[in-house]
């Protein structure tokens, strides 16, 4: 027999160390050698190593007595990571094509291994621990979904989008770091790693088995282990932070006893009625099993509770069975509790022992058959893995990188332990730019992604190639696309502009774009999924909206009607005063080329008396020549009504107002009181007055344009 043909297993508890080593024969395989040993203190609490040298001290020592029993050096070893510092996340995520495709087996791995990433980072969040402080173990796919449908199998299938839903379980970096050491430490090697939980199930739960929905429970010294199978796969795993050490102390407390003395007390109420044992005060007792065990069910009760209640959160029911193992599970009363707590009937929570393993022949001595049955599971587990490596070293684009895997390490277990941007490895599209102009949808297309670079030892290598020791790996991500952009002449088609002359300045009028209700220039950029709306400038009141940039409010004028003098008149009212080719036009005929249009702002946009006066040419004012010099005499010597009612010129004018103007008599005494004209008395008698070169006196009535004179004889 060779060393490379025995397999070496160790299986590192809380409270002890087993280790054995087999021989493959036709049969299966032969434990040819075995040893156990407990630690001699505290070196490992609830599964995780707290001491690396003591354990290493211990593993160094089961070594030797192997090496001693078989007879030749034990270089390699097969090892199980504790299933209490798995860790799982559930995880989604997607991929976008830029049209429909056919979907390959490397679309879905990168969508799955980008999924697996992005799982690493959630457990990475608490910003001590960087992804690659995770160790991947393996993933599960909840579902798959083709364009927003949920689908069996993507392979095959023609699409724009796909999406997958997973659980991702990982180890922390520091299990299996501690674990590693301790191996060197005894001048191991790690030939294959694996997990409690997953070792046991292997040899307690074959695979054709997980189609059941099982419960398989590792009670050991300080934690129980949980798995759950059902539909064909392991589907998760959990861990309880009590175990058999609670029913030892709660012994010890009970009878004032140390920890060791405890410890075989409890392993002795099952096996003998009384029990002679000293305590701390070195006093013999001899304890009645019965009445030992009925001091238990309160703590073995909690201890049924937490498990089932684990179960249940994991499983969300009771499952149809509950398989123990360890030497937990020997506790009295613990399968019968647990059975009740998950309402199943008592022969559905059993323990399981070695010698039902099928495949394995021999015992291990100085341990019960339950206790045995996770170091057998790990030697099982490396024998069927004999051809996969769990540890190497490759390089990655020039890198020294080590690789941790359940299997056979491939391109993706080296990407995922490097943090390497797996989701870029296809570059993406860019995305569309979409907008509907008046109803119409318009897309502006982003720019191809370019792929990456992935290469092993120089040849172009896919996600699942296997990698082995030693290899040159070289990753470059690939570069996403741009997006789509552009501007709003790029979808909209102006009509030829018109010239027109505002306020003596030339100005050309083109097309109205409206994008999300905002006047908008043909250089203005556009907005993923704006509405844009669109009309040709064909009125005076369009052209200025668009000139001026005011809203269609701003221009929009009220008609009134009134009558003048007793005659009808049209008023238009705005914020603005429009003439167009030096006309009132209606604002709403149609734009002419070269049409002259003066704009105005109107400060108050109420109309008076006086604004209508003006606007109708309407004199409020008589000119007469006075003595050679031209005088007006102002409006209040006319006489004003609305609606039959006297106003002054100030008076606002409304919509049907009957509106008369007629001028007052005005006397020659009156412009000579205007204008102050003081005539001494003694010389009144000498005064000649004349209107229009007659004669007239102070009395005489004075018309507009009149000519008034007055002469001393």
């Amino acid at each position: 027999m060779t060393r490379e043909e025995l397999i070496f297993a160790l299986d590192i508890g809380t409270r002890t160390v087993v280790g054995l080593v087999l021989e493959p024969t036709p049969e299966g395989l032969q434990i040819i050698a075995s040893d156990v040993i407990e630690h001699e203190n505290r070196a490992m609490l609830d599964g995780q190593i707290h001491n690396v040298i003591e354990v290493a001290r211990a593993v160094q020592t089961i070594k030797d007595r192997l090496e001693e029993k078989v007879g030749q050096p034990l270089t390699k070893v097969a090892v199980a990571a504790a299933g209490r510092a798995l860790q799982t996340a559930q995880q989604s995520h997607y991929m976008e094509f830029s049209t429909k495709h056919e979907i390959t087996t490397e679309d879905v791995n990168t969508l799955e291994l980008a999924a697996v990433q992005e799982a690493q980072k959630i457990l990475a969040q608490d910003d001590k621990h960087k992804p690659g402080d995770y160790h991947f173990v393996g993933y599960s796919v909840i579902a798959y979904r083709l364009d927003d449908m949920h689908i069996g199998h993507l392979v095959g299938q023609k699409g724009k989008r796909i999406e997958v839903d997973i659980i991702a379980t990982f180890l922390p970096g520091i299990v299996v770091d501690s674990l590693i050491t301790v191996i060197q430490h005894a001048d191991l090697t790690v030939q294959h790693m694996t997990l409690e939980p997953i070792a046991a199930a292997n040899v307690v739960i074959p695979k054709e088995m997980h189609n059941f929905n099982l419960a398989l429970v590792d009670i050991g010294a300080g934690t129980s282990d949980i798995a759950i199978t059902r539909g064909g796969a392991i589907i998760a795993y959990a861990m309880v932070p009590i175990a058999g050490d609670e029913i030892t102390e709660a012994l010890a407390e009970n009878y004032l006893l140390d920890y060791a003395s405890s410890e075989k007390l409890k392993r002795s109420l099952t096996t003998q009625e009384k029990i002679q044992i000293n305590d701390i005060l070195g006093m013999t007792l001899e304890i009645d099993a019965r009445e030992a065990i009925t001091a238990l069910q309160k703590p073995v009760e909690d201890l049924a509770t937490l498990i089932a209640d684990q179960i249940l959160a994991l499983n969300q029911k009771s499952p149809q069975a509950v398989l123990c193992i360890g030497g937990g599970s020997l506790t009295p009363l613990l399968t019968q509790k647990l059975a009740a707590k998950l309402e199943l009937p008592p022969n559905r929570v059993g323990v399981k022992q070695a010698t039902e393993i099928k495949g394995i022949i021999g015992e291990v001595t100085g341990l019960t058959s339950t206790q045995t049955i996770t170091p057998i599971g790990i030697a099982m587990t490396s024998w069927e893995n004999a051809n996969r490596t769990t540890f190497i070293e490759i390089r990655l684009n020039a890198q020294r990188t080590t690789i941790f895997s359940l299997g056979t390490p491939t391109v993706a277990d080296a990407l995922l332990a490097t943090d390497a941007p797996v989701a870029k490895l296809h570059g993406r599209p860019g995305m569309a730019l979409t907008c509907k102009v008046n109803g119409q949808l318009k897309v502006i297309k982003g720019t191809m992604g370019q792929p990456g670079r992935l290469e092993l030892n120089g040849q172009p290598a896919q996600l699942d190639t296997p990698i082995s020791e030693g290899d040159e790996l070289c990753y470059q991500p690939g570069q996403d696309g741009q997006s789509g952009i552009g501007v709003i002449k790029d979808v909209v088609t102006y009509a030829e502009p018109k010239t027109i002359i505002l306020n003596a300045t030339e100005v050309q009028v083109q097309t109205q774009v409206f994008m999300n209700d905002q006047l908008v220039k043909p250089d203005t950029p556009l907005i993923d999924g704006a509405e844009i709306k669109t009309s040709n400038v064909e009125t005076y009141r369009e052209t200025l909206m668009q000139i001026l940039e005011v809203p269609a409010n701003d221009l929009i004028s009220r008609e009134i009607l009134i009558s003048l003098n007793n005659r009808q008149k049209s008023l238009y009212l705005g914020n603005y005063h429009i003439k167009i080719n030096g006309e009132n036009l209606d604002l709403d005929l149609p734009v002419e080329e070269g049409a002259e249009i003066e704009v105005e702002t109107v400060e108050n946009h109420e109309l008076t008396i006086k604004d209508l006066a003006e606007r109708f040419s309407t004199c409020f004012e008589i000119n007469i020549i006075f003595n050679d010099r031209e005088l007006s005499i102002p409006t209040n010597y006319w006489e004003i009504s609305r609606n039959g009612q006297a106003v002054t010129i100030d008076t606002i004018v409304k919509n049907g107002d009957q509106i008369i103007c007629q001028a007052k008599p005005i006397t020659f005494n009156r412009v000579l009181n205007f204008i102050n004209y003081q005539i001494p008395e003694s010389m009144s008698e000498r005064l000649v007055m004349t209107i229009n070169d007659q004669n007239a006196s102070f009395t005489d009535t004075v018309k507009n344009g009149d000519v008034l004179e007055i002469k001393l004889v």
